[in-house]
């Protein structure tokens, strides 16, 4: 019942924003910047996104336990990687999540749990990236309002916090346990309990991190991750003879990052588009380009991940239906 629900208000949020992005579409503009488009950043933007995986993959390693046997390959991140975005596009609950770490325990010595918990603490790594970047570029974007500026620092400094935490929780976990012990003492013994939990499993994923080192190469490859994702948005603005500033692709991408966090139907469908159209509408883009781009982009992304998603099922003899069961039976 709770996930038929969420199921419902996923695909109920997507109809509401498609409703808002495509409310005042013009055939006749929309039209026109169709004819004023090209296609050719499509090449480059797919070279980003493969670029882009592969410092995923490269990430992924560092976030994993130190191998006991023998290191997990490339082929095998990179495989499990595009098989969880693949669910993600085309199968409800975010079960992409999941399934990615299932799909790993197939191809390494490691187990579900350490898998499960590298993607959360990977979550994490991410999530600070884009509150910084926010808070960074918020100021520098046209016509901001000064409430927005100071949620942006909030939210950076949030952000900064979570990163400092994890940091810490690394070097120092001893001290830290017993300082979330005593911040959380004041809280009612429920809440307390589920706070002292979640930051212990936390401390416990970032363990595998030991090292300054370690950190040190997942803290620079989050932010060539990031970096191959903001040139992917910026890449696809030479699709139109406006605009195509860097800034406007750094705020595209942040956007849609935190657009994307929200519950929607598979494939973030809705919110996609309402990340692109909201962050093109600082830079007085064209609305009718800023929707014929957010459909182009969305749509290429999804076709790439269902044509090498379905090619890696067949290549490894699996079913979408098979892993989907198995991550459920894992949840």
């Amino acid at each position: 019942m709770k996930k038929a629900f969420q199921v419902v208000l996923g695909c109920l949020i997507s109809a509401v924003t498609l409703y808002f992005v495509f409310k005042d579409f013009e055939f006749a503009k929309v039209e026109e910047s169709i004819s004023e488009m090209t296609l050719w950043p499509i090449v480059p933007f797919l070279f980003f996104v493969v670029l882009h995986y592969y410092i995923r993959c490269l990430r992924w390693r560092f976030l994993l336990p130190p191998p006991k046997e023998r290191p997990v390959t490339m082929q095998a991140l990179f495989d499990s990687l595009i098989l969880g975005n693949l669910a993600s596009c085309i199968l409800p609950l975010r079960i992409g999540e999941f399934i990615r770490p299932l799909v790993l325990t197939r191809w390494s010595e490691y187990g579900f749990g350490a898998a499960f918990i590298s993607v959360v603490i990977e979550r994490f790594f991410d999530l600070s990236a884009v509150l910084i970047t926010f808070a960074i570029v918020v100021p520098m974007l046209p016509s901001t309002e000064p409430w927005v500026i100071l949620g942006a620092y909030s939210l950076g400094g949030l952000a900064g916090g979570l990163l400092l935490f994890l940091v810490l929780g690394t070097l120092f976990p001893v001290f830290v346990r017993e300082m979330v012990a005593r911040v959380v003492r004041p809280l009612p013994e429920r809440l307390a309990h589920l706070a002292k939990r979640f930051a212990g499993e936390l401390l416990d994923g970032a363990a595998v991190i030991k090292t300054p080192g370690r950190l040190f190469a997942i803290v620079s490859l989050t932010g060539l991750v990031w970096l191959t994702a903001y040139l992917q948005f910026w890449a696809m603005l030479y699709m139109f003879p406006y605009d195509r500033s860097f800034l406007q692709g750094v705020a595209i991408c942040i956007f849609v990052a935190l657009a994307v966090a929200a519950p929607s139907a598979p494939g973030f469908v809705g919110v996609f588009q309402a990340g692109v159209v909201a962050a093109c509408k600082l830079f007085s883009y064209p609305e009718a380009a800023a929707q014929v781009y957010s459909i182009v982009i969305h749509a290429t992304t999804i076709v790439f991940f269902v044509v090498l998603g379905f090619a890696l099922l067949f290549k490894h003899k699996l079913s979408l239906g098979e892993l989907r069961k198995a991550a459920e039976k894992g949840q």
